[in-house]
């Protein structure tokens, strides 16, 4: 009994002794790997709290400033700010460096600042010194008497764009509402010196009065091979635009394109021709349905690797007056009986969205909709050539009804169809 007391009374006397003192943490002690690991979190988590990381000390400061800039912005539509940025960019190498997408902005030149000219060559010097930008976004206004012309540019910003384009870190460019108001050699020479690495490109609302009437280049010694293409296909200038890109004498080579985005389309052979161009390499497809004639169709047969097909129509395509269903299922029907589709996905209106006010446009019974429309589109997907779909999502977009009622009756018509 006695042992026993004693070996409590040792234990407890271990016990009350005191740890020896741990060394106080400092954060200088902080490798700049964890801090810069933390701060790249926060740049995609909480922006605030990494610009209060900048107020902590120099050397946090160092290390977390540049986090902010991974995206910049260069616009014309405040001269004292955009000079001002654009100066602190030009004194800033370290933060110049740490940027990774560039957005251009020109509003419409109606309302730009007296200074056109200092105001594009301010944003020409920040671009032209930017090392490893990964995007760059081109924007202007896209219906508008004064809108951004290619030609109108200084030599400086034209060059400036070039030079981007030419960096070995630069894979994706969008340009949205600027007019490349140039031939078919000058469209090739915007793009002969661009980095390989650039694979992605968007060209939307771009091609006015341009297409076909040049003189068409030689085939170039160096082309582009693309890996995704976003296109608008509204009016006859994106359909000679679009003829234009699948011919061999144009810089771009589709034919190992494995992502083809139409936007606002309007004419199925253009879609059509590109989709035959490209062929099996083609493993995503998505096209904005604006307007097509009742009895067309895009052709699909070429594309034996497609695995996901998004369809979306517009408000002249209601299913209360001019269904998009028998253009789907004539769509559907030109895949190859070994296709490889395992994701469809269809967004489709019932109403126009005028039709909200339900005393002035009282919501069409239930029974009035032509549910035999769906039962043809669940026995097209229902086909044996169907069966490795996995994935079927069917947005109905209603305005003013309740829809619910409809779209039982119609997924009840449609039945069980893929896997899923």
């Amino acid at each position: 009994m006695f042992r026993l007391r004693q070996t409590w009374l040792d234990l407890l006397q271990l016990l009350a002794v005191s740890p020896p003192p741990r060394p106080p943490i400092s954060i200088a002690a902080l490798p700049a790997e964890l801090l810069l690991a933390v701060f790249a979190s926060l740049a995609d988590d909480d922006a605030a709290a990494l610009r209060a990381c900048t107020l902590v000390c120099s050397e946090w400061r160092a290390l977390a400033q540049p986090q902010l800039f991974h995206e910049i912005v260069l616009s014309t539509e405040d001269m004292r700010k955009s000079i001002a940025f654009q100066q602190f960019m030009l004194a800033s190498p370290t933060i110049r460096a740490a940027v990774r997408a560039v957005t251009v902005h020109f509003p419409d030149l109606d309302s730009w600042a007296p200074d056109r000219r200092r105001a594009a060559n301010l944003m020409a010097d920040v671009l032209e010194l930017l090392p490893r930008p990964e995007s760059l976004r081109l924007y202007g206004a896209r219906f508008s008497d004064y809108r951004i012309k290619w030609s109108r540019l200084s030599n400086h910003l034209k060059n400036s764009i070039r030079t981007l384009l030419h960096r070995p870190s630069m894979t994706t460019l969008l340009i949205d509402g600027w007019v490349l108001d140039v031939n078919h050699p000058e469209f090739n020479t915007i793009f002969a010196d661009a980095s390989t690495s650039l694979t992605s490109i968007s060209l939307l609302d771009i091609s006015d009065g341009i297409w076909g009437v040049h003189e068409v280049p030689a085939v170039p010694s160096r082309r582009l091979t693309l890996d995704k293409l976003t296109v608008t296909n509204t009016f006859s200038k994106d359909v000679k635009f679009i003829e234009w890109l699948s011919r061999p004498e144009s810089i771009f080579d589709l034919e190992q394109l494995t992502s083809l985005h139409v936007v606002e389309s309007r004419d199925d052979a253009s879609v059509s021709l590109l989709t035959s161009l490209i062929g099996p390499s083609l493993e995503h497809l998505e096209v904005n349905i604006s307007y097509t004639p009742q009895d067309s169709s895009i052709g699909l047969s070429a594309c034996t690797g497609l695995r996901s097909l998004s369809l979306s129509f517009g408000v002249f395509y209601t299913e209360l007056y001019y269904s998009s269903l028998p253009w789907i299922c004539a769509t559907l029907d030109t895949l190859s009986p070994h296709n490889t589709l395992s994701s469809l996905s269809l967004s489709l209106y019932i109403t126009h969205p005028r039709n909200t006010n339900a005393r002035v446009f009282p919501p069409p019974p239930v029974g009035r909709f032509n549910y035999e429309r769906w039962a043809r589109l669940g026995a097209v997907l229902g086909a044996p050539k169907f069966a490795g779909l996995g994935d079927v999502r069917v947005q109905l977009v209603h305005h003013g009804i309740d829809a619910r009622g409809y779209s039982q009756m119609a997924a009840g018509r449609m039945g069980e169809v893929g896997r899923g």
